[in-house]
């Protein structure tokens, strides 16, 4: 008895069975054009690890778009964004319009075939486009969705929670905490790295699960091209497609905070100096330095007890920049001789501490910076005793 073969049912019956009356074969493996798309980074705070995106083309329908997780503007709403208050979302863009902002900045843009199956790749357009029309409805948070993991936790709804199989991860992701991942991302951009201190607390620091620590588009190019699919072929191609080619590069500044840091605690024991130098002058000067150290410290200390005690941004729950920078100094500097000698403790315990931690919990230059803060207060010390002396010595004598 002959064996029966079951006739291949054809494009036109597939399609009518789906709702859709043409012969268009959606089956196809280029009939939906996936890719992962990177960008160099930028030369700002929230730019500087760069951007993640996803590409979607359909060649048949003459769709082809950028899909982009987006937040309202930084620079227009800086206040919004400090309160933590500040709204992001995905958003649909032809691919013209999302380079344009790169091209005015020199910034560069790739992209990079992700090997999905015509299914997922559909599948991913659904859930992208449902994303594009919740709108910007979700509170920005840098540490928990930023652009690269919000790549992933999209890729995550279209394929499942253990369809991508990780190669060994690199050592930095396994010994690393994710603030210490930043850090050695950015070292080209020094101030950005000094106030990325401020913006991300102890929360950083905990022990996260390795792609969870996925926060930069570059790595994860490197990493999706070592992971498997379903453990077969590669998630991402290794094949680098340029959108728009590299005109400006990040430069380090010869003013960096550490340069910053050595000045002003080389002036701070400058001003230690003058109390034992009978010159007006340098005295005044000992004054001014004094004035500037205390400014410099208000100033980061309103910044980070604001982030700490009013803010709901992301990660600002407790910092340890808040024992040296704080606002307490300067409302309570008239009492300054009951509480400064006991602060330059506090503040050397500190320095100790974040020296020898065995994870880097903040900048050398921070370090450094409260150091010649800590001698303004112990100069503060020395001439409250000498007062409260001469006072003694006053009394004594009449």
């Amino acid at each position: 008895m002959p064996i029966m073969v079951a006739q291949e049912i054809s494009v036109a019956e597939r399609n009518a069975q789906m709702g859709f009356n043409d012969t268009i074969d959606r089956s196809a493996d280029d009939f939906v054009k996936a890719s992962l798309v990177v960008t160099d980074p930028g030369g700002v705070l929230y730019s500087t690890l760069g951007h993640a995106a996803i590409h979607l083309q359909c060649p048949t329908f003459n769709l082809d778009y950028i899909f982009s997780y987006e937040s309202e503007s930084v620079r227009q709403k800086l206040l919004v964004y400090l309160q933590g208050e500040l709204k992001m979302g995905m958003f649909a863009m032809t691919v013209d319009d999302f380079l344009e902002g790169y091209r005015e900045e020199g910034r560069g843009v790739r992209e990079y075939t992700l090997n999905f199956s015509p299914e997922q790749k559909q599948e991913l357009w659904r859930i992208v486009d449902q994303h594009v029309a919740e709108g910007a409805n979700i509170s920005y948070d840098y540490f928990h969705r930023g652009c690269a993991k919000s790549v992933v936790h999209v890729m995550h709804e279209v394929l499942g929670e253990n369809a991508i199989h990780y190669a060994p991860w690199p050592e930095k992701y396994v010994e690393h905490t994710q603030r210490e991942i930043v850090r050695d991302f950015i070292t080209e951009a020094p101030w950005e790295e000094f106030f990325m201190y401020f913006l991300i607390g102890t929360e950083g620091d905990k022990d996260y699960p390795c792609e969870q620590k996925l926060i930069i588009p570059s790595d994860l190019v490197a990493i999706w091209q070592q992971a498997t699919l379903d453990g077969e072929e590669p998630l991402l191609s290794s094949q680098e497609h340029v959108l728009l080619e590299t005109r400006k590069t990040i430069k380090g500044t010869w003013c960096t905070p550490l340069l910053v840091s050595i000045v002003l605690l080389l002036l701070a024991l400058v001003s230690l100096g003058t109390i034992w130098i009978k010159n007006k002058t340098m005295r005044i000067v000992g004054n001014i330095v004094d004035y500037i150290l205390l400014a410099v410290q208000t100033i980061l200390g309103a910044m980070m007890t604001y982030l700490i005690c009013f803010s709901s941004l992301p990660c600002t729950n407790w910092n340890w920049l808040i024992i040296p920078f704080n606002v307490l100094p300067i409302i309570g500097w008239y009492w300054r001789k009951y509480w400064a000698l006991p602060y330059v403790i506090i503040l050397l315990v500190w320095c100790a501490v974040m020296i020898l931690a065995p994870h880097v919990l903040v900048d050398t230059s921070h370090i450094i910076m409260v150091l010649a803060f800590t001698i303004v207060l112990v100069k503060t010390s020395i001439i409250q005793i000498r007062l409260t002396r001469e006072n003694r010595e006053t009394i004594e004598s009449r």
